[in-house]
């Protein structure tokens, strides 16, 4: 059997639920997989200029002996603008399109990671075993004006001309709770974090050092972590990833911004954390997200802050206790996770139930 991922991110970047994605499909027992690398869907602005938005991410170390990685290359990007986008781009969109077919036979299955015109092609035009949307997002929102209304158009259509939506979040289960063929698949971590757990006796008021591990764009509440870092003027706060936005201006003594790692450095890069953050502002994107890191730092045995978005509620209902009180200087409404609350939740779990289903 085999299988064609549309992908929302590029294989050579630092390792996503895509990635794992793959890796679970071949244990699965599928047998090829052809991944298909993003290209624009929005168009151009001036975030676009901000330093380092494009610079190459650090990947990990995987290759996969039948994967077969295929860009859908010289597209301009006016996706938003439909009939000229298909005008302007038809030779590009027809390679690709060409390619997929070839690749394809009567037992593939597609799976939809990013919305596009191609992917609405590619369900139209073809045959499919099965066709699955694996809903990550809520994709309008990373969009604005006519690009976010281009992409709600693209998204709907999408999600009504596949066999099953995969959402990784309640939030999402919620969105598209107007279609009857709806899926929970949250999100999970390797089981590197599990087997490099650091159990750490902290004790409150002494100097500990904070932690996030990832990528620092637009949704990184800066006002968060700044009060943080002024509440706890003798602990250090590490923000380790790529820098995807502009940063403040003033960012006091004890923050410190560092280069991004590659995804399997960040288990031994976690020892050296004692408290996991996740500081995200609350927004029509954060609402929608089970960040992958939540189960990383949970699985590394740290306890965990974060702000309140998304599907945190959701996680902080599910372990809280009724002495869970959080023992340190924090910003109002934060939520805290007593690291001996939480659960190891590894993607061999997370897909072990959902991989056989596809496979039916």
């Amino acid at each position: 059997m085999k299988l064609v991922y549309l992908s929302p991110v590029p294989w050579d970047s630092i390792s996503q639920r895509p990635h794992f994605f793959i890796q679970h499909a071949f244990h699965a027992g599928i047998k090829e997989i052809l991944w298909v690398e993003p290209y624009p869907g929005r168009l151009p602005n001036l975030q676009d200029l901000v330093p380092g938005r494009h610079a190459k991410e650090p990947s990990s170390r995987r290759s996969f002996k039948n994967l077969s990685v295929l860009p859908v290359s010289s597209i301009f990007p006016i996706e938003p603008l439909h009939n000229l986008f298909k005008l302007i781009n038809r030779k590009s969109l027809a390679a690709a399109f060409k390619q997929i077919s070839v690749f394809k036979d009567e037992n593939t299955i597609l799976v939809i990671g990013k919305p596009s015109l191609l992917a609405l092609k590619l369900c139209k035009e073809l045959a499919w075993r099965k066709k699955y949307f694996d809903a990550m997002d809520n994709y309008p929102a990373f969009f604005k004006g006519y690009s976010s209304r281009s992409m709600n158009s693209i998204e709907k259509k999408v999600a009504s001309s596949v066999d099953t939506i995969i959402c990784t979040s309640h939030p999402l289960i919620e969105k598209f709770s107007n279609h009857n063929n709806v899926e929970l698949c949250l999100n999970a971590c390797t089981d590197d974090f599990v087997k490099g757990r650091h159990d750490k006796n902290l004790i409150a008021g002494h100097s500990i050092t904070f932690g996030y591990v990832g990528t620092i764009a637009n949704w990184f509440d800066w006002a968060w972590v700044i009060e943080l870092a002024e509440l706890n003027p003798t602990s250090a706060i590490r923000i380790i990833g790529p820098l995807k936005t502009l940063k403040p201006r003033y960012l006091p003594h004890n923050i410190s911004i560092e280069k991004p790692v590659s995804h399997d450095e960040v288990p031994s890069l976690l020892s050296e954390i004692d408290i996991g953050l996740i500081p995200f502002r609350v927004n029509d994107i954060t609402k929608y997200v089970d960040p992958i890191k939540f189960y990383e730092y949970a699985a590394s045995g740290i306890p965990i802050l974060s702000t309140k978005f998304g599907e945190m509620f959701w996680h902080h209902n599910e372990v809280k206790g009724e002495n869970d009180t959080c023992p340190y200087e924090v910003p109002r409404d934060t939520l805290y996770f007593n690291e001996g609350r939480l659960n190891n939740i590894t993607w061999e779990h997370r897909f072990n139930d959902f991989f056989p289903k596809m496979l039916e």
